[in-house]
C-alpha cells in the first residue's frame, strides 16, 4: 500500500512523540518500502518527500535516527539515478560545515550513495576528491573515519574502471593510509578492517596510481600483519591484501627488492617466533586431525577456527612463491631458509625448514636444480633434537617429494631410512607427517627404490595402523601403505593378503565420523590392484566392489568419491572382467555427473536489520492516531519488495568433488572395458557435453580428460583396438567406421571448444585429449576441425588465447615477458604441435612459418629452463616427423636453436637439443653435413658429463650418443671417425634413454657390416658393449638382443 510511505514518514518525524528506537525502525522500513512505491508518486509528492528528508537530516539530533534518514535519502537518490541536485548541494554544504556532526553526515550520505555516484556522477569526481582530501585531515576522528569509509567504498566500486576515471580518488591512497595508521594506533580495528577491504578490492585494479603506491600499501599491510595488538582476523585480512597484490602485480612486487625483502623477513620472523606448529598446514583441512585434537585434554576449540600467526605467514609466503617470478623471489627465499637452517636456535631452524616446504610448490623448478645444496640441510633437520624441527622437516620432505619430481627420487636411499626411523617418533605429529612423506615419495618411486626397505616398511605401517588410536595417523598410514604398494608393483604380492585383511576390517566401519578412514582403506585396495595386477588381485575384486557399491548407499559424498576412485582403478586393472557391472554403474555415474551441484537461494536480510525489524513488534507502543499493530502488518511478503537480484548461489563443494570422481570413473571404464562400453557411449557423451559447460574449472578439466576415452570403445568394437591410418593421408578413404567417425566428430568438436576456455588446466587437458584422439584415429579425425584447432593452438603459443587474457589484464604478460615463469599447460600445447606433425605430415609444413616464431620465443636464453626445454623438444618432434619438410628453416631456425641448446646451462635443454640434432641429420641428410664440424664441437661437452650424477645427466650423454649415431648413418663421410668413434663407444651402452637403443646399435652394426676401418680397430670395445647389451640385466628389448648376440658371435 503506497499509503505506508507517508505514514512511516510521519512516524520518523514524530520526535518527542515516538520513542527514538521506533523512529529508527520506521526509517528502516520506509527505506524498504520506497522502492516499490516511489515511481507511483507525482512530482509534487516526490519534491515534498525530498524536502522533508533534507530538513530531517539537518535538524535530527539523535544519531541512530539521523543515520536512518541517511539511508532513506540515499534510496531516493538511487531511485532518481542521481538526479537530485539539492541533495548534493546539501552534501557539499554539510561537508564544509563547522559542526563535525554535519561533516560526518555528509560522508555517511556519500557512502550510502556509492553506486549512484559511481554510475551517474563521474563529471563531479574531481570536486568530490577535494572534499574527501579535506575530510581525511579533519580534526574530528569520526569525520575522518566516515570520509575514509565513503572513499573506500567508492574506490572498491570503481576498481575495474579505467585509470582516467578513478585517478582523482586513487591519488588519495596516501591519505587513506595515514588515516588507517591513526586508526591502528588508537585500536580502531573496525576502521582498519574497512580500509583493508578497500585495499583488497584495489589489488586487482589496473590503475597505474595503485601501482605507484604499491610499496606504501604493502608497508601498511605488513605493519598490520606484524602488530600483535590487532585481532588475528584483521591481521589475516592484511596478509590477504599482500598475497593478492603478489598475485595481481607479481612483476612490480618482485622487482622492488627492498619491499620484497621487508615482506619476506617479516613473514619468516612471524613463523620463527610463533609457538604454533609450522607443519600445521598439512593438517588444517583434515577432519580426522581436528577430531584427534579435540580429544586432547588441553584442547582449545578456538585454535582450530582462527588463523594463527604461522598459518597467516605461510599462506602469504605460499602465494608469493607461486606468483612472483622466480628470478626475483627464489634467491631471497632460499637465502633466508639456509641462513635459518644453519642457526643454533631451534626456532630459527624450524622456520627455515618449514618455509622451504611451504615454497616447494611455487618454486619447484629452481628447487629441482638446487636440491644438491639443500637436501643436506633438510636431512640434518629430520634428525634434529627438537620435535618441532623434525615435524617441519617431515613436512618439507613431503612437499619436495610432491613437487620436485623426478629429481628428488635420486635421494631415495637417504630419504626412506630417515622417514622409516621417524615413524617411531614419540611425537604423533611427526609420525603422521612421516606417513605423508611416504605417500608423496613412494607413489612415484620405482620398485628398486623401495625394495631395500619394503618388508620392514610394510610391517611398520601395518603395526602402526593397528596400534594407534589417532584416526588421523590411521588414515595417513593407510595412504602410505597404498603408495608403497604402487612403488613396489608386483613385488607387493606377498603382502596383499595380509594388508587386505586390515583394509576389509576398516572397510566395514559404519560410524559416520569414520567414513573417511573407511574410504582410505577402499582407496588402498584400488592402489594395490594397480600394483599387483589382474591375476593377483582377482581374489579380492568382488569384495572390494561390494564395499564400494555399499558406500554409495550412504549419505556421504566422501564415500561416494572414494568409490568412484576405486571404480576407476579397478576398471583399469580388471578390464573386460569389469564389464558386467557397467549396466548398473554407468547410469548412476551419468546421473551424478548431470546433477546440479549448486542452487540459487534467496539472500537473507542483514542480521542487524532482521533484529531491528523483529523488535518493532514489542518496542512500538500504540499511537493515538495509529491502529495498534499497524507496523506489524508490514512483513516481507508484500509484493512491493520485488526481491529481484536478492539471490545467492550456494555451492555444495563435496558434490563437486564427487562429480569430478564420477567423470574420472566414467572415462576409465570407457578406456578399459572395450566393446562392452559401446551401448553406453551415447548417454556418456551427452552428459559430458553438459558437464563441459559447467562453471567450475575442476569439472571442465576432468571432462576434457574423459572425452578422449569415449573414442576407445568404438575403436575396440569396430577396428580391433587399432586403426591403420597413414600420416597426412586425407585424400584417401576414411579408415574409421561410420560409428567411430560419429563418436570422434562429437568428441573433437567439444574438445576444440574447450581449447578456448578461460582456465589453463582445462585448455591443457583439452590439448592432451585432442592429441590422444588424432594419434589413435589419424588425419581424418583432425580434418573436420583442423582449421579451428590450428588457430586455437597458434593463439595459445602467441599468448592471445582467452585463458591468457587475464594475465594481460593484470600485467602478468605484455611488454617484456622474459621474467615470466613456465606455464605447465603450455607443455601440452607444444606436445599437440608435435602431434600435428605426426598426423598431418607434409600438410603441416605450410604452417611452420606461423608456428615456429612463437615457439622460438620460448627458447630464448632469458626464458625459464622448462620453457627452453619445452621449445627445444617441440622443434625436435617437428624435425623427426616432417623430415625434409623443415629444410627451408634449417639454417634460420633449427641450426641456431640446436647450437644454443647444446650450450645451455640446463641439462634437459641439452638433452632435447641433442635429440633435435640427430633427427635433423636423419631427415635432412647431406643438407646438414656442411655443419657437422660445428655440431660435433657443440656435442663434445655432453660426452664429458658424468652419467652417474643423475638421470638427466645420463640422458644427455645417451641423446648425444644417439645424435652422433644418426649423423654417422646420414653422412658417414663427413664424420671424422678416428676422433669421434672412440668417444661414442666410451659412452655406451646407454644408461637412461632406452628408446635410443635401436638407433645406436643399428649404427654400430652398420659400421661393422661396412668393415669400416676405425670400427674394426676398436673391435674389443664393440665386444664389451654388445656383451653388456645382451646380458640378463640389460634393458635392451628382446628382438634387438638377438641381433646383437649374432653380431657378438661374429666378432668372437
Amino acid at each position: 500500500d503506497a499509503r505506508s510511505v507517508p505514514a512511516l514518514l510521519e512516524v520518523l518525524k514524530a520526535r518527542g512523540v515516538q520513542p527514538d528506537a521506533v523512529r529508527h525502525v520506521a526509517a528502516i522500513v520506509l527505506r524498504k518500502r520506497l522502492a516499490g512505491h516511489y515511481v507511483k508518486f507525482d512530482a509534487g509528492t516526490k519534491a515534498q518527500l525530498k524536502q522533508e528528508l533534507l530538513t530531517l537530516m539537518t535538524s535530527e539530533p539523535e544519531r541512530t535516527v539521523r543515520n536512518g534518514c541517511v539511508g532513506v535519502a540515499s534510496t531516493v537518490g538511487k531511485l532518481e539515478d542521481g538526479n537530485w541536485p539539492e541533495l548534493f548541494s546539501f552534501i557539499g554544504a554539510a561537508a564544509t560545515d563547522a559542526n563535525p556532526q554535519a561533516r560526518e553526515l555528509a560522508f555517511q550520505l556519500l557512502a550510502e550513495l556509492t553506486e549512484t555516484i559511481g554510475l551517474y556522477l563521474k563529471p563531479q569526481f574531481p570536486g568530490m576528491a577535494t572534499l574527501f582530501a579535506q575530510a581525511m585531515t579533519d580534526s574530528n576522528e569520526k569525520v575522518q573515519a566516515a570520509a575514509t569509509k565513503a572513499l573506500g567504498q567508492l574506490l572498491s566500486f570503481l576498481s575495474d574502471e579505467e585509470d582516467s576515471v578513478i585517478h582523482p580518488f586513487t591519488n588519495l591512497i596516501p591519505g587513506i593510509l595515514t588515516v588507517a595508521k591513526n586508526c591502528q594506533t588508537r585500536s580502531d580495528e573496525d576502521s582498519v578492517a574497512v580500509i583493508l577491504d578497500v585495499l583488497y578490492d584495489l589489488a586487482y585494479s589496473t590503475s597505474k596510481t595503485v601501482m605507484v603506491h604499491l610499496p606504501t600499501i604493502v608497508g601498511f599491510c605488513m605493519g598490520c600483519v606484524a602488530d600483535s595488538n590487532l585481532e588475528m582476523g584483521v591481521r589475516d585480512s592484511a596478509a590477504l591484501v599482500v598475497a593478492t597484490l603478489a598475485e595481481s602485480k607479481p612483476k612490480s612486487f618482485g622487482k622492488d627488492e627492498a619491499l620484497l625483502s621487508h615482506v619476506l623477513e617479516t613473514l619468516f620472523n612471524l613463523i620463527e617466533n610463533s609457538e604454533d606448529s609450522a607443519a600445521g598446514a598439512l593438517f588444517d583441512s583434515n577432519p580426522a586431525w581436528r577430531e584427534d585434537q579435540e580429544a586432547d585434554a588441553d584442547f582449545d576449540p578456538t585454535d582450530l577456527d582462527s588463523p594463527t600467526e604461522t598459518s597467516m605467514a605461510q599462506g602469504t609466503l605460499d602465494m608469493m612463491a607461486c606468483e612472483i617470478p622466480k628470478k626475483y623471489i627464489f634467491q631471497p627465499l632460499i637465502h633466508r631458509c639456509v641462513q635459518r637452517l644453519s642457526s643454533p636456535e631451534a626456532h630459527h631452524r624450524k622456520a627455515g625448514v618449514a618455509c622451504l616446504g611451504v615454497v616447494a610448490e611455487g618454486c619447484a623448478e629452481p628447487l629441482r636444480q638446487h636440491l644438491a645444496e639443500l637436501m643436506p640441510h633438510v636431512f640434518n633437520a629430520a634428525g634434529d633434537a627438537n620435535p618441532q624441527v623434525r615435524e617441519c622437516a617431515c613436512f618439507c620432505l613431503g612437499q619436495l617429494a610432491e613437487h620436485c619430481q623426478p629429481e628428488i627420487l635420486s635421494y631415495s636411499s637417504q630419504i626412506l631410512p630417515i622417514v622409516f626411523a621417524l615413524l617411531d617418533d614419540t611425537t604423533v605429529a611427526v609420525q603422521a607427517t612421516s606417513c605423508y612423506v611416504l605417500e608423496m615419495f613412494c607413489e612415484r618411486l620405482e620398485p628398486e627404490g623401495v625394495r631395500p626397505l619394503l618388508d620392514p616398511l610394510v610391517r611398520k605401517l601395518a603395526a602402526m595402523l593397528e596400534a594407534t588410536t589417532k584416526r588421523s595417523v590411521q588414515e595417513m598410514a593407510v595412504a602410505a601403505l597404498a603408495a608403497t604398494a604402487v612403488a613396489a608393483e608386483d613385488e607387493f604380492q606377498p603382502y596383499i593378503a595380509g594388508v587386505a585383511v586390515l583394509m576389509f576390517k576398516l572397510m566395514a566401519l559404519q560410524e559416520e565420523n569414520l567414513f573417511s578412514l573407511r574410504g582410505r582403506a577402499l582407496e588402498c585396495m584400488g592402489h594395490m590392484a594397480i600394483a599387483v595386477g589382474k591375476e593377483s588381485f582377482r581374489p579380492f575384486f568382488t569384495a572390494t566392489m561390494q564395499c564400494a557399491c555399499e558406500g554409495l548407499t550412504f549419505d556421504s559424498t566422501d564415500l561416494h568419491e572414494f568409490a568412484y576412485a576405486v571404480f576407476a582403478n579397478l576398471s583399469k586393472v580388471m578390464e573386460l572382467e569389469f564389464a558386467p557391472v557397467l549396466d548398473d554403474l554407468v547410469p548412476h555415474l551419468c546421473q551424478v555427473i548431470g546433477a546440479d551441484e549448486g542452487q540459487l537461494e534467496a539472500a537473507e536480510a542483514d542480521d542487524a536489520e532482521k533484529r531491528e525489524l523483529q523488535s518493532l513488534a514489542y518496542i512500538a507502543p500504540p499511537s493515538s492516531n495509529m491502529q495498534a499493530g499497524a507496523f506489524g502488518a508490514l512483513d516481507d511478503s508484500d509484493d512491493e519488495d520485488g526481491g529481484e537480484g536478492n539471490y545467492v548461489l550456494h555451492v555444495r563443494t563435496a558434490l563437486l568433488e564427487a562429480k569430478k570422481g564420477a567423470i574420472t570413473a566414467l572415462g576409465e571404464m570407457a578406456a578399459h572395458t572395450g566393446p562392452a562400453f559401446v551401448p553406453h557411449l551415447e548417454a556418456s557423451i551427452l552428459v559430458l557435453h553438459k558437464a563441459a559447460s559447467n562453471w567450475h574449472p575442476l569439472i571442465k578439466a576432468e571432462v576434457a580428460e574423459a572425452l578422449c576415452s569415449m573414442v576407445i570403445p568404438s575403436v575396440a568394437a569396430n577396428h580391433g583396438g587399432e586403426i591403420d591410418w597413414k600420416k597426412g593421408d586425407v585424400a584417401g578413404d576414411n579408415p574409421m567406421s561410420a560409428h567411430t567417425t560419429a563418436v570422434v566428430a562429437a568428441v573433437m568438436k567439444e574438445l576444440v571448444e574447450l581449447m578456448k576456455d578461460e582456465d589453463k588446466d582445462t585448455v591443457g587437458k583439452a590439448c592432451e585429449a585432442i592429441q590422444s584422439v588424432i594419434e589413435l584415429c589419424g588425419p581424418h579425425a583432425l580434418a573436420p576441425v583442423a582449421q579451428d584447432c590450428l588457430q586455437n593452438t597458434h593463439a595459445l603459443l602467441s599468448k592471445s588465447a582467452p585463458c591468457q587474457e587475464a594475465d594481460e589484464t593484470y600485467g602478468i604478460v605484455g611488454g617484456e615477458d622474459d621474467d615470466d615463469d613456465h606455464d605447465s599447460f603450455m607443455t601440452s600445447v607444444c606436445d599437440l604441435v608435435g602431434a600435428f606433425g605426426r598426423v598431418m605430415g607434409p600438410h603441416f609444413v605450410q604452417y611452420l612459418t606461423q608456428f615456429l616464431p612463437p615457439i622460438l620465443q620460448y627458447a630464448k636464453p632469458s626464458r625459464p629452463p622448462s620453457d627452453r626445454s619445452m621449445a627445444m623438444g617441440c622443434l625436435g618432434e617437428l624435425a623427426q616427423e616432417l623430415d625434409a619438410g623443415i629444410a627451408e628453416h634449417w639454417t634460420t631456425v633449427f641450426l641456431p636453436a640446436i647450437l644454443a641448446g647444446l650450450s645451455d646451462s640446463d641439462e634437459n635443454v641439452k638433452r632435447n637439443a641433442a635429440f633435435c640434432t640427430g633427427v635433423c641429420a636423419e631427415g635432412l641428410g647431406e643438407r646438414v653435413a656442411p655443419q657437422y664440424p660445428n655440431i660435433l664441437q657443440a656435442l663434445s661437452p655432453l660426452f664429458m658429463m658424468d652419467p652417474s650424477v643423475g638421470d638427466t645427466a645420463a640422458a644427455c650423454v645417451d641423446n648425444a650418443a644417439a645424435a652422433v649415431s644418426r649423423m654417422i648413418m646420414a653422412s658417414p663421410s663427413h664424420v671424422p671417425m678416428t676422433q669421434v668413434l672412440p668417444t661414442l663407444l666410451k659412452a655406451l651402452p646407454l644408461k637412461n634413454d632406452m628408446t635410443e637403443n635401436e638407433t645406436v646399435y643399428k649404427c654400430l652394426m652398420g659400421l661393422l657390416q661396412m668393415n669400416q676401418s676405425d670400427a674394426i680397430s676398436l673391435k674389443p670395445e664393440f665386444q664389451r658393449i654388445f656383451a653388456q647389451a645382451t646380458s640378463e640385466e640389460s634393458k635392451v628389448d628382446a628382438d634387438l638382443k638377438e641381433k646383437l648376440k649374432l653380431a657378438l658371435g661374429s666378432l668372437n
